[in-house]
């Protein structure tokens, strides 16, 4: 059954469509995010890691304004940008994943998908992803449960295909550290596989943000 989102302009459009990722599996979180995301028509997002830009033309069309970094797969991208008609909505940059790319520039919106399995140091990723986020701005990251270890031996076996660096993952465990940095995270998995994390940043005493 197809996943129907109304975008900005009216139209219909399928949701499996703009999911990097097997979408039996994927579109159900993807969905999840953008429902508790809300209205994003004129929100500045931020979309790390958006490989051939599927998801960025998704919020271009959406309304928001988009900015998505990624290491590779911007020819892709931009032909996908191009081909939708977003291309004064969508802007892409290529990073060493370090973001100096967008250093001073603040997101009303965060969302990354199956980007914290490549991530050794959680805790410093998403600090490095929040100094870009406004306070109490939104963020989504729909990402890889690292599961037990026939699972994790099948990921690295997966992942060996086309990646170099250890194979990390999401973990029960691992959810204070989100808790820490957003007000009512709330955490859905799908299926072992799949978790979805969404929640407001938290405001820093005596920081004003644009």
């Amino acid at each position: 059954m197809a996943r129907v989102v109304c975008v900005a302009d009216g139209r219909e459009v399928d949701l499996d469509y703009f999911v990097e990722w097997r979408p039996y599996l994927w579109a159900r979180p993807v969905a999840r995010a953008l429902e508790l995301l809300g209205d994003l028509r004129g929100m500045r997002v931020l979309e790390v890691g958006g490989r051939y830009g599927r998801m960025a033309v998704l919020f271009g069309l959406l309304g928001a304004q988009v900015t998505m970094v990624e290491r590779d797969g911007q020819a892709r991208a931009r032909a996908k940008v191009a081909t939708w008609g977003v291309a004064h909505r969508v802007r892409l940059i290529r990073t060493d994943g370090s973001l100096h790319e967008i250093a001073g520039e603040w997101f009303d919106v965060l969302s990354n998908e199956s980007v914290l399995y490549g991530v050794a140091d959680l805790g410093s990723f998403i600090d490095g992803l929040g100094a870009h986020l406004v306070d109490s701005g939104k963020a989504a990251f729909v990402e890889n449960v690292c599961g037990g270890a026939a699972r994790q031996w099948l990921q690295l076996c997966v992942f060996r295909r086309w990646r170099s660096q250890p194979v990390h993952g999401t973990r029960p465990d691992q959810a204070p550290l989100f808790a820490a940095r957003y007000d009512g995270p709330q955490v859905r998995q799908r299926r072992a596989t799949v978790y979805t994390i969404l929640g407001r940043k938290k405001p820093k005493q005596g920081v004003a943000h644009p």
